[in-house]
């Protein structure tokens, strides 16, 4: 009725440490159930075939702990469809985040291409007034001299006229 056949055969490996754990703990219940009935792997006596009601308490105790390990199995699916609804939903939030970031950073980098650019045409503006300020003191300059020339000028012939107004009166 048994196939004397391990079970591992059927099981895959696990990434999961706490899965691997579980599958660890079923499939050593299972080849103890097995054992018990007298259908290990490892079972080669040629003992008398088992009474039905041997049989029977065996075959209760079996239905009993494919229960457990359905109940089990049925546990760690919704705990795992849990965590994948969980990680799910946290990877949109963060999807959602870097979306927000790459807008602010598309922001920041127009803010700081202006704020750049500003500040050349401030530089600029600064040089053009220094510039503008040089030629105004030269010219400044060349005004008083020229004015000077002019008034020292003015100056002697007023004093010739009036020493000749002073010879005369």
């Amino acid at each position: 009725m048994f196939e004397e056949n391990p079970t591992s055969r059927y099981l895959t490996r696990s990434t999961c440490p706490e899965e691997s754990q579980e599958t660890n703990t079923a499939t050593s219940n299972v080849l103890g159930l097995q054992e018990n009935l007298g259908h290990g792997p490892g079972d080669n006596s040629s003992e008398a075939s088992p009474t039905a009601n041997d049989f029977s308490a065996n075959s209760t105790s079996v239905q009993h702990h494919l229960v457990s390990l359905k109940k089990q199995m049925s546990r760690q699916k919704a705990e795992y469809e849990a965590k994948i609804t969980s990680l799910e939903q946290r990877n949109k939030e963060l999807q959602s985040e870097i979306k927000d970031l790459h807008s602010k950073l598309g922001q920041q980098r127009k803010w700081y291409s202006l704020v750049e650019i500003k500040m050349r045409n401030a530089e600029r503006a600064r040089e053009d007034a220094e510039r503008r300020n040089e030629m105004l003191q030269r010219e400044m300059e060349e005004f008083f001299d020229t004015f000077g020339e002019l008034t020292n000028d003015v100056k002697k012939t007023e004093r010739k006229l009036f020493k000749v107004l002073k010879s005369i009166n």
